[in-house]
């Protein structure tokens, strides 16, 4: 793997993405209830891999890995909604009109210092004039103590991703379960900052200073670590993008998200084939 022929293949499977997100646009296919949740979340990861690019084009390795695992989790938001159908686009929706409800009245208190909106004075009278579908979804999302349920959905996400290995075959189950294994768990651990998320992305997880003659030589293997692991995780990010786009085809059926997914495909076995080939000959 080089990161460069990572980032040229991030480029097309890109452009890919986009024209996808033309060809189920309301404009194009007219509205439905699914596009007008999963419209929003594709064109928003459209803008995050055009960051990923940006960022491994100029060797910010540690920021395009930490943009994976947003991008990885909404690839499996949207196959999961796709998978599940009518009852998942209804509880995405109840969920944010709830959660957008609940935020009027958010506050905090650390230490006796407080910070709380101006409307939490007036709760009583927004819950009388609340409308019963308002009243409903908040219902949904609270537990019988009056706790707020602060997920969406019940399922994990391993969950999840059975639900769509079992909806769109053998090929999407395996993509996104490599993806998951080789983002979700240390990549969690990198945007959080805790120590042993420095160690794995530095590389001192396999090696620490005593292992090597020199400073320089410890900062060569350090530094190409970070750009191995950036590679691997834009291969993830490509066969994730490869992976979602089969889903949307598999669940609109039209030719245009067909010959999409086609290209994208091709593409990805051509690459796969070469980068084999470059390896058998080494």
């Amino acid at each position: 793997m080089k990161l460069t022929t990572e980032i040229e293949q991030l480029k097309i499977q890109t452009d890919l993405f986009k024209d996808l997100i033309n060809a189920i646009s309301g404009s194009t296919i007219g509205f439905s209830e699914l596009t007008s949740v999963i419209g929003p979340i594709l064109t928003l990861n459209e803008t995050t891999l055009r960051s990923v690019i940006l960022l491994a084009e100029n060797n910010h390795h540690r920021d395009l890995i930490i943009l994976s695992r947003p991008f990885l989790e909404s690839v499996i938001n949207v196959g999961f909604i796709c998978a599940k159908g009518d009852s998942a686009v209804i509880d995405s929706k109840k969920y944010a009109y709830q959660k957008g409800y609940r935020d009027l009245f958010r506050g905090i208190d650390i230490n006796s210092f407080k910070i709380k909106s101006g409307f939490s004075d007036y709760i009583e009278e927004f819950e009388k004039a609340a409308p019963n579908e308002m009243k409903e979804a908040l219902a949904d999302f609270t537990t019988n103590k009056g706790k707020e349920i602060m997920s969406w959905t019940p399922e994990t996400t391993k969950a999840k991703l059975e639900l769509i290995g079992e909806k769109y075959g053998g090929y999407v189950n395996g993509l996104l379960s490599f993806a998951f294994f080789s983002i979700y768990r240390d990549v969690s651990e990198i945007i959080h900052n805790s120590f042993y998320g420095v160690r794995v992305y530095l590389g001192m997880q396999q090696k620490d200073m005593t292992a090597f003659k020199n400073a320089e030589e410890a900062a060569e293997y350090f530094g190409k670590h970070q750009e191995n692991l950036a590679t691997l995780i834009l291969q993830q990010i490509n066969i994730s993008v490869n992976a979602l786009l089969n889903i949307i085809n598999q669940k609109f059926k039209v030719d245009s998200t067909d010959k999409i997914f086609k290209k994208s495909n091709d593409n990805l076995v051509e690459y796969a084939n070469k980068v084999s080939t470059v390896g058998n000959n080494v």
